[in-house]
C-alpha cells in the first residue's frame, strides 16, 4: 500500500477508445502515477505499452487478466469495476484520481463514471474524468477558481441538482450575477474565460460538473 500514499491515481475504465494522446500528455505531466485499470480496460493499458499496478477484474468484459495485483469479483454484484478501482486507490493512500476512457460508449457506463465525482468527493479525494475533448470535474457548491486548462476554449455548468441558487460567474464572456440555474433550460453551456484571466465560479446552493472542452482537431 505504501506504493499509492499520497500519489496520483490513472484509472482505466473499458469504454471505447483509440486516441491516446491526451492519456500520454497527462502520463508526461504525472510520470509516478498508480495505474489501476477496470477489467476491459486492460486493452488501453496495454495500447499504451503500460502494465498496472492492480486490476479489478469479474471478467465480464475480457477474459484476460493481468497486473502486479488482481483483484477478482463475481460478474453478480452492485458496484462496477470502475467504482471499486476508484475506493481501492483512494483505500490505498492516492490523494488525486483521473479516471480515462470513461466516455463514449454505453450511456449508462458513463452515467454511472461521471456519478464517481460526486463519490470521490465524499470520500475525500479530487476526481478528474478526462477524454479527447474534454475534462470534468465536480463543483460542489462554494467558490471555485481556476485558469482554463491548457488547449480547452470552452467551459460549461452543467447542473446537477435540479436547481442551482446564487450561480456567479465572474472574468468570464457571459458573466452572471447571483442567477438560478435550473436544468431545464440551462444557461451555462460554452462559456469561455476572459483574456488572461482567472475564471471564478459561485454556486451558493447545489452542485454541478464543470465541463472543460474543445472542439475535434484542437491541439492536445
Amino acid at each position: 500500500m505504501g506504493d499509492f500514499q499520497g500519489r496520483h491515481a490513472l484509472i482505466f475504465a473499458a469504454a471505447p477508445e483509440t486516441e491516446y494522446g491526451y492519456i500520454r500528455a497527462f502520463l508526461d505531466g504525472h510520470p509516478d502515477a498508480r495505474i489501476a485499470c477496470a477489467d476491459g480496460g486492460l486493452r488501453h493499458v496495454r495500447a499504451l505499452g503500460l502494465r498496472p499496478d492492480f486490476m479489478i477484474a469479474d471478467c465480464d468484459s475480457s477474459p484476460e487478466i493481468e497486473g502486479a495485483e488482481v483483484i477478482r469479483l463475481k460478474p453478480e454484484k452492485d458496484d462496477t469495476d470502475t467504482q471499486g478501482c476508484l475506493r481501492e486507490v483512494v483505500r490505498r493512500g492516492c490523494t488525486a484520481a483521473t479516471l480515462v476512457c470513461a466516455t463514449g460508449g454505453r450511456l449508462d457506463h458513463e452515467l454511472a463514471n461521471l456519478s464517481l465525482l460526486e463519490e470521490a468527493h465524499a470520500l475525500g479525494v479530487p476526481l478528474t474524468i478526462l477524454d479527447r475533448q474534454n475534462r470534468i470535474v465536480l463543483h460542489p457548491g462554494g467558490c471555485m477558481k481556476f485558469k482554463m486548462p491548457a488547449d480547452y476554449r470552452y467551459f460549461s455548468l452543467v447542473p446537477l441538482d435540479a436547481v442551482l441558487h446564487g450561480v456567479t460567474i465572474g472574468n468570464a464572456k457571459y458573466p452572471l450575477r447571483d442567477a438560478t440555474v435550473t436544468r431545464a433550460g440551462m444557461v451555462t453551456i460554452s462559456n469561455e474565460a476572459a483574456a488572461n484571466e482567472t475564471v471564478s465560479v459561485e454556486i451558493t446552493d447545489g452542485r454541478a460538473l464543470v465541463v472543460f472542452s474543445r472542439d475535434l482537431g484542437a491541439a492536445l
